[in-house]
């Protein structure tokens, strides 16, 4: 027999249409849109508008939507790492720890994704392969946290039973009801 559960609101819609916009448009540009052409800028602008946004959604949002929330320090990455080994994660997370530091590194990197495309429209930038060659490296290694943080979505969701993808659509996730929902770091 399985124990009761009740449903908790973990991404509040603002959080979950940026990550997912982001997401379509980081692709988009990346496999489908022409360098240089209009679409492939106004989705560049598009990411950049939202990245503005999400910061300061992480400094007004709500609780697990605040960067405090989620911050790698060092003692909640020990902590988090503590709970993985002994198979207790808390299942009323947001992000942990890793999560967010995957978060930071990625919004880092669109960020500067973005930036050196825009600055590739200035006249004085026009045509400079250092930016160019800087602009593709930076998409590039979006791209490659793009694909650890899905594999990692996948690998954590087997290994904690929490369905982040899931979570990630709906905003909601079934937790035990004898969860504590106050979280302690």
């Amino acid at each position: 027999m399985s124990s009761p559960t009740q449903i908790i609101q973990i991404w509040d819609p603002f959080v979950r249409v940026f990550h997912w916009t982001v997401a379509i448009l980081f692709l988009l540009n990346y496999w489908v849109l022409e360098e240089g052409d209009p679409p492939h800028k106004w989705a560049g602008y598009i990411i950049l508008g939202l990245l503005s946004l999400r910061i300061i959604w992480g400094f007004i949002g709500p609780e697990r939507a605040r960067f405090t929330n989620f911050f790698p320090t060092p003692a909640r990455v020990k902590h988090h790492i503590h709970q993985l080994r002994c198979q207790q994660v808390d299942p009323c997370e947001g992000h942990n720890p890793l999560g967010g530091a995957m978060v930071i590194a990625l919004m880092l990197m669109l960020l500067f994704t973005g930036a050196s495309g825009w600055l590739q429209t200035f006249r004085e930038y026009r045509g400079e392969e250092w930016l160019e060659d800087l602009h593709e490296f930076a998409a590039n290694f979006t791209l490659m946290l793009v694909i650890i943080h899905i594999s990692a979505v996948f690998i954590m969701t087997k290994l904690t039973a929490i369905p982040l993808l899931k979570t990630m659509i709906t905003g909601k996730r079934n937790v035990p009801t004898e969860t504590t929902l106050v979280r302690k770091h």
